[in-house]
């Protein structure tokens, strides 16, 4: 009975303290609740996330009018607000207002530590299917936007803008281009600062997949082009089929720096596929770039561009840019190739399967591409000066008639029963073309000017054209040689151009004659020019 008596007094004495431990717990909830209620309401009354407020610090920030189709206030778990279908609109010079910026959902959150430790801070904001419309015309330092008199402190953690699209507007006429953003990511917003981004989008045009990462801002946006950015980039799959007359697949990776208006960019440029449609023949191209970018009109300037593929390398420079009056971007290049390869140059435009001639070639030329959407070879205007040493036909055909008009030339008689093999070897000079001269490519027919070429025993000077598309060829000049007229033929034509030799006599020994080259690369034409203008001297 002891035992029970004490147990009962044990539990009397327990039940007391579980009740105050109850109590306590239950008091302190009710104090949390009435502080959480107390912070929530005051947040409530003094909150930075109105819509007067929140339409205040965005049109402060990007001055632009702000309008809200939808708007409400968020208390739980965090501080904060979402609006719906926003919209960004600067007033244009005829008064009406333009829109820049387009969002279906914006969603601000905030921390409740932030509004007393760092009043202005803003965690984090996501926007949701974001469109960015450029140029940004009309923002200025008196936009119509109402302005605060003194600058916000708004701070942001973090932005997120995944699914978004950037559409810049062409002076073409045409649909905008359209930049699809897979993921962007802005960290450590703030205007008078510089801040970091990360993005992943797809190219317009070439269409291709672009990762970006760098530094942006601050923000001037009385004068956009003098922001500064800097970064790093990689260009992927881009397709250059989208561009008439060429294809490939593009890759490039690079950094820049500099300010919006006039960013630095070096990079380099690898095509494993390049060809110009025309021709079918496939090159791998390799470039290094240095040049200036507009990022606000996207005009580039190419201070130095050094491109190989196969054997030849290739020195440009020059811009692609806009021209008052013109719609479009306009190529122009000054290029110069030293040592290279012909039948490399060649092999971008013809369409045989072996380029037509080889030896060492030199060039100097300026070229243009204007926006004309045309094929690459109707666009392409070029104005240079050339030169092939060591040059020899590729095609039997015509190289035997070369190595035949040199023999001719010197008044050698061809042992026709010799073998073709033994006669190389024994006069292999007979094969060496040297060429040079001036050409004017337009509409995809070149035409060559102060043409010359020699080959031992004879020179010639011609002018005539050439068409890239159905390789036809028309020269016309005076073929100069060693040999006088009748000696350069045998048997009865020999004879019967005898009494001709004084008419074409020069000088020096040797015969003037008047020639032509007409036909077809397929089917060279090759004689006398009964209509060519005779010189003799």
């Amino acid at each position: 009975m002891r035992a029970k008596s004490k147990r009962n007094k044990r539990n009397a004495a327990g039940k007391p303290r579980l009740h105050w431990v109850v109590w306590a717990a239950a008091a302190v909830a009710a104090i949390a609740c009435i502080m959480v209620i107390v912070v929530v309401v005051a947040v409530a009354i003094k909150s930075p996330f109105t819509q007067r407020r929140v339409t205040q610090g965005l049109e402060d920030t990007v001055r632009a009018k702000v309008s809200f189709a939808k708007f409400r206030k968020v208390y739980f778990p965090n501080p904060g607000c979402v609006a719906e279908d926003v919209t960004f609109a600067a007033s244009s010079n005829a008064g009406e207002a333009a829109p820049l910026i387009t969002i279906h959902k914006l969603e601000i959150e905030a921390r409740y530590a932030d509004l007393i430790v760092r009043p202005g801070y803003i965690a984090r904001v996501v926007l949701t299917g974001l469109q960015v419309h450029a140029p940004l015309r009309g923002i200025s330092a008196n936009s119509s936007a109402s302005q605060s008199s003194q600058k916000p402190e708004v701070r942001i953690g973090e932005i997120v803008a995944d699914g978004g699209e950037l559409e810049v507007a062409r002076s073409d006429g045409k649909a905008p281009l359209k930049f699809e953003m897979h993921a962007l990511k802005v960290e450590s917003y703030a205007r008078d600062n510089s801040w970091s981004y990360s993005v992943t989008m797809k190219n317009a045009e070439p269409p291709g997949e672009i990762v970006s990462e760098g530094k942006f801002g601050p923000l001037n946006l009385t004068d956009l082009g003098a922001t500064p950015v800097s970064g790093s980039y990689k260009f992927q799959k881009a397709d250059l089929g989208i561009f008439p007359g060429i294809s490939g697949t593009l890759s490039s990776t690079g950094d820049f720096a500099g300010r919006l208006g006039e960013i630095g960019a070096h990079g380099t440029i690898d095509i494993p596929d390049f060809k110009v449609v025309k021709s079918e023949h496939e090159v791998h191209l390799t470039s290094k770039f240095s040049a200036n970018v507009n990022g606000t009109n996207g005009d580039v300037l190419l201070k130095q561009v050094e491109t190989s593929f196969l054997q030849t390398s290739v020195a440009a420079s020059g811009s692609v840019a806009g021209k008052p009056g013109q719609k479009g971007k306009t190529t122009s290049l000054d290029v110069e190739v030293n040592n290279g390869r012909i039948q490399d140059l060649l092999r971008l435009f013809v369409t045989a399967s072996h380029p037509p001639m080889n030896g060492v070639t030199s060039l100097k030329a300026h070229l243009e591409i204007p926006p004309q959407k045309r094929p690459f070879l109707q666009e392409l205007i070029l104005r240079g000066d050339f030169g092939i040493g060591e040059g020899a036909f590729t095609k039997p055909a015509m190289q035997t008639r070369v190595d035949e008009m040199s023999e001719r030339a010197r008044g050698e008689k061809q042992d026709k029963n010799k073998p073709q093999a033994q006669a190389d070897a024994d006069d292999p000079e007979n094969v060496v073309l040297n060429l040079k001269g001036h050409v004017d490519l337009r509409e995809g027919v070149a035409k060559f000017s102060e043409l010359s070429f020699s080959v031992p025993g004879a020179s010639a000077r011609m002018n005539g054209t050439y068409n890239l598309s159905n390789e036809q060829i028309d020269f016309h000049g005076m073929l100069k040689t060693e040999a006088q007229l009748s000696q350069e033929t045998t048997g009865m034509k020999s004879t019967l151009l005898k009494p001709l030799d004084p008419l074409f006599k020069r000088k020096k020994a040797g015969a003037a004659v008047a020639v032509k080259m007409t036909g077809t690369y397929k089917n060279p034409q090759f004689g006398f020019d009964a209509a060519g203008e005779i010189k003799p001297k």
